[in-house]
């Protein structure tokens, strides 16, 4: 078949809304992206030299034509010197759209994984029909892929084609890349005004947003498949969508290799599952500020944030999170393990199961982030259905050995903000976020809801302890007690800065009732 330009391929249509104005978004230096997005943070933590750079791992940039064949990067930039480049649908003029892209994605200066060096760039229109997704071929199935190394798609263009054949396009796409366990970030549109179908509203790949929150955020809307559907699933920085959706890209990279490099992640076939590095990326995100999933008493049915996704794409966090390593949930509570402060699981319930993972605290948890996420599995007949499960995810008190429900985890002191269930009907993703998570035992529980067919889901992990106490815990073990009392008593009248509480001046009864509301 054949796609108009009008509908399809003009420039401004499909480039991430480039004819939007600069203005509208804010342009990160490249030292202000490698901070937001944790680089500097990861280069601290493992050291100078031992950093993953992205060696290895293949990607796949798809772009829009900028007029004629001009769809391609400038190969001849200092930026791209040693890498190779291959064309499936034949050699493109150059693109400046595309080549900022690639400088964000892969190139020596800009990029966090520079040492990428096997790009595949396709033309949008070729990678949507004959060239790669084969969309309106009946049962013929997407190609393979050209290349094994290739582990990242970018996708820094939006488009339709207007009628069905867009929900079977990102059919096909999802088969693609949960066949191919590749990791495939995809730009949502810089506005509403600009907003389009593809390839946003995907389920198996990641719709990134942009730090300045300007782009485009409306659920994904009736007419396709999976309507109400929260878009964008995160976001990093750029001055437009298409640039944050190329670090996003880059960020991916470095978790491929790690999981390419480390012994025990290389010696774990399930560790690339695309579910997995979805699930990775989506609990290692920084939710700072005013990051919210909207809970009512500590449970919401709309997992993420609506304009912010799971947040800040942060690569020291999900290298935290994957080199914690696979630790597998039982399906019951007391042959459950006991999880570490990091780490992952390919979980598999049937319907009417739960899977469980259990962990303990003597320390406030400064912050909790856990992610459960699940492909959409299509009718590889025709490409025009599928199947989905729906899944549940929950954080449990443990109290003597046995289970029980958070009720209001704020108002009873469990926690003091965020949310203990997510219960989407209709996300393929759920999330936990809390902040200052009480001492005690608790369990992670994945309760399967529907009766689909069943695939496995990726669940992701991330305990951040406290270095602080909670008030009135002067000897700074954590707890208060009658240590900290005795404290507060021998020094009663006093004006002593470290004990008084209530900073007004003098160590008093209104000290005394601060301790003994946080007695532990």
């Amino acid at each position: 078949m054949t796609i108009r330009p009008q509908i399809m391929l003009s420039a401004v249509t499909v480039v991430c809304g480039m004819s939007m104005h600069q203005a509208q978004s804010q342009a990160e230096t490249v030292e202000e992206v490698r901070e937001l997005i944790g680089l500097n943070s990861l280069t601290e933590r493992l050291g100078a030299g031992q950093v993953p750079t992205g060696a290895g791992i293949g990607i796949l940039q798809c772009e829009a034509s900028e007029g004629g064949a001009n769809w391609g990067p400038d190969t001849s930039l200092v930026d791209f010197a040693g890498k190779s480049f291959t064309y499936p649908a034949g050699s493109p003029g150059v693109s400046s759209h595309a080549t900022t892209v690639a400088r964000w994605a892969y190139g020596s200066n800009w990029s966090v994984a520079p040492d990428i060096s096997d790009i595949y760039v396709y033309e949008v229109g070729s990678f949507l029909l004959t060239g790669f997704l084969r969309t309106g071929q009946g049962s013929l199935a997407p190609k393979s892929l050209p290349d094994s190394s290739i582990r990242i798609m970018n996708h820094s263009w939006i488009g339709q084609f207007g009628n069905s054949n867009d929900n079977q396009a990102m059919n096909r796409f999802d088969y693609a890349l949960l066949r191919d366990n590749v990791t495939a970030m995809v730009g949502r549109a810089n506005d509403a005004g600009s907003d389009a179908r593809l390839m946003a509203y995907a389920f198996n790949s990641l719709t990134v947003g942009t730090t300045s929150g300007t782009h485009a955020t409306a659920d994904t809307p009736a007419g396709f498949d999976g309507p109400g559907r929260m878009k964008p699933d995160i976001i990093a920085p750029g001055a437009f969508t298409s640039y944050s959706t190329a670090v996003a890209s880059a960020a991916a990279a470095v978790i491929h290799e790690t999981i390419q490099t480390d012994p025990v992640l290389a010696a774990d076939s399930l560790a690339i599952r695309l579910p997995i590095m979805k699930a990775v990326l989506l609990a290692g995100a920084s939710r700072e500020g005013d990051w919210t999933n909207n809970p009512v008493g500590g449970v919401t049915a709309r997992p993420i944030d609506e304009v912010e996704g799971a947040g800040i794409i942060n690569i020291d966090r999900s290298h935290r999170i994957i080199t914690g390593y696979r630790q597998t949930g039982a399906l019951e509570l007391d042959d459950a393990p006991e999880i570490a402060l990091s780490g992952f699981d390919y979980a598999k319930t049937s319907p009417g199961q739960t899977r469980w993972w259990r962990f303990s605290t003597s320390v406030p948890l400064e912050e909790v982030g856990i992610a459960l996420t699940w492909p959409r599995v299509p009718n590889i007949s025709n490409y025009q259905s599928y199947v989905l499960m729906d899944i549940d995810l929950e954080l449990v008190k443990i109290v003597d050995g046995a289970p029980e429900a958070i009720v209001d985890g704020v108002a009873s002191g469990v926690y003091d903000s965020g949310n203990h269930k997510s219960n989407s009907r209709v996300d393929n993703v759920e999330m936990i976020s809390i902040r200052g998570l009480a001492p005690g035992e608790y369990a992670i529980r994945m309760d399967r809801i529907n009766s689909t067919t069943t695939t496995s889901g990726g669940i992701a992990w991330l305990f951040i302890e406290s270095d602080e106490g909670p008030i009135g815990d002067f000897n700074g073990d954590f707890l208060v007690d009658g240590q900290d009392l005795a404290m507060l008593l021998s020094a009663w009248g006093t004006d002593d800065p470290d004990l008084d509480i209530t900073g007004d001046g003098i160590i008093d009864g209104a000290d005394l009732a601060q301790l003994l509301s946080n007695w532990s």
